[in-house]
């Protein structure tokens, strides 16, 4: 039985959902939504390796058996780019998230990443730093986090090697198949405050953490490309409830591979059916829509995780997660 915090769970969940498309769907916020993204080709100050003790994150080109090639271009950050990982290892880099990230109702955050591990021995960890790394929380699934009230939840992960997709346990370890994007997600209920939240003003750290055990076991570690960040502005979600219906619909089948359809008890009037993939990018958009059932059929869409929004009259009336396959 779900309790109260399950469900406010599961309304945050799909509040996330309507932050980031609102935007997309409201022509005067269409300027509210902001993408940045990291491939390590070229030099940023938004990463700060750690310097301290023997920290073997470092950008270059892998050249190990595993780790033999960046995601995209030619460079990635890795534990080591030769050499496989020392026992009794504590390293880290930090990703620094700077404003207009930090004045938003939603952020996700994903990334391209190669494992290989002792499996549960060795393990990779994410936390984020509100107050310029004093204090440190793991991104988990986490409900009202002080001190901002903030939700992180991790979303499935994309195993480029099969086209599936699983759900992301809470710590890195073992050996990945191959490379695999993981994404994870916050909402902050109130903005960062400048003068007394966060140094930097305006800004959130992302740690990145490789721990070893006492053991050698001649592995490579963990390597990460191809880091992009997606915000809506806090002021881009002020009006979700103003526009939001919340009927219920169902997807069947989902996962699905050559089409699906939304059944609803609600009797839609000249509605409209737009998909966004994980980027928060329109990828088709079926309007006219009247009845109780809309079939969508796959046709051109490559495999991944996409959302529905279904809105009538200026109106959303309901959004879901579908995921195709091959």
């Amino acid at each position: 039985m779900r309790t109260d915090n399950d469900h406010k769970t599961v309304m945050k969940r799909y509040l996330h959902i309507l932050a980031a498309l609102l935007i997309i769907i409201l022509p005067d916020k269409a300027s509210a939504q902001n993408f940045d993204s990291i491939s390590f080709e070229t030099p940023t100050s938004k990463i700060i390796i750690d310097s301290v003790g023997n920290n073997i994150w470092e950008i270059g080109t892998p050249g190990k058996d595993f780790f033999n090639s960046a995601h995209s271009g030619t460079k990635a950050i890795l534990t080591d780019s030769i050499s496989s990982y020392p026992p009794n290892d504590t390293s880290f880099f930090i990703y620094v998230i700077r404003n207009p990230y930090t004045s938003t109702c939603y952020t996700s955050m994903e990334f391209w990443h190669k494992y290989d591990m002792d499996t549960l021995n060795d393990i990779g960890i994410i936390d984020a730093s509100y107050d310029g790394g004093n204090s440190w929380i793991i991104v988990n699934d986490t409900n009202g986090v002080l001190p901002m009230d903030s939700y992180f939840w991790w979303d499935s992960d994309y195993h480029e090697s099969n086209g599936n997709y699983t759900v992301h346990p809470l710590t890195i370890t073992s050996k990945s198949d191959g490379w695999i994007q993981s994404k994870f997600n916050w909402q902050w209920w109130v903005p960062i405050k400048f003068d007394t939240i966060i140094y930097p003003p305006d800004s959130l750290m992302i740690r990145f953490t490789f721990i070893s055990d006492s053991m050698e076991t001649n592995r490579e570690g963990w390597m990460i490309d191809d880091i992009v960040t997606v915000s809506a502005s806090w002021q881009s979600c002020s009006a979700i409830n103003e526009i939001t219906a919340d009927i219920n619909i169902s997807v069947f089948p989902n996962p699905f591979s050559l089409q699906t359809t939304i059944r609803t008890e609600y009797h839609l009037k000249n509605s409209t059916l737009t998909i966004y993939n994980s980027f928060g990018q329109k990828v088709r958009q079926m309007e006219y829509i009247s009845g109780q059932s809309v079939t969508i059929l796959r046709k051109d869409l490559l495999s991944g995780l996409y959302y529905l929004l279904l809105s009538e009259k200026g109106k959303i009336l309901a959004t879901k997660k579908i995921i195709i396959t091959d």
